[in-house]
């Protein structure tokens, strides 16, 4: 992780170093949720909290460091008889991605799209229904991070921000996968 941070640093300080412009500062805060149900004995629900800081690099150009926590549920109960199993995981995602805005500062509207990296550590714990707690070790890796988004004006400072966004994920194995979320919330610009 220590890599991870010292290269966003790097890139970070190489991109102010080019830029004569003043640089604007963004925070912001995303909420996700989602349920899933088949019955009382089958469903699954998510839930992610996310924070950003974005640095304006040019009139359309960002670089936005997030951190996102998100939690999984997932229970499932075959048949009656079964034990329920209950399947836990937590999530924490470091991201450092480049965002490209696809209109001017000023409008109503403006959606992106963005890309880089992200830092991400999960881990699972199982619960069986009258019978023992497992968890799995911890697992943690660097991917790829992309994504499409759209901010809506609601003041010079304050905007409301929809995004979905998708994280390649060679993490447990040889074989990738996409962990993606879709999100809604706030920025303020400093």
């Amino acid at each position: 992780m220590n890599r991870f941070l010292i290269g966003t640093l790097s890139t970070l300080l190489l991109l102010f170093s080019f830029s004569a412009q003043a640089i604007n500062i963004e925070l912001g805060a995303q909420y996700g949720y989602k349920t899933q149900s088949y019955d009382s004995n089958n469903y699954n629900q998510m839930e992610s909290i996310t924070g950003s800081l974005s640095f304006y690099l040019w009139e359309r150009i960002a670089l936005e460091l997030s951190y996102t926590d998100a939690k999984s549920v997932v229970v499932s109960k075959a048949f009656t008889a079964d034990p329920k199993r209950t399947t836990i995981q937590n999530s924490q995602i470091l991201g450092s991605d480049l965002i490209l805005i696809l209109a001017d500062k000023k409008a109503l509207f403006q959606p992106y799209i963005k890309g880089g990296l992200a830092q991400i550590n999960r881990k699972q714990t199982i619960k069986i229904e009258n019978q023992d707690t497992y968890e799995n070790e911890p697992e943690s890796a660097i991917a790829p991070s992309y994504g499409v988004g759209l901010k809506v004006a609601l003041t010079q400072s304050m905007s409301l921000k929809f995004s979905y966004d998708i994280w390649q994920t060679p993490i447990g194995g040889d074989s990738k996968t996409n962990d993606s979320a879709i999100r809604a919330g706030l920025t303020w610009m400093l």
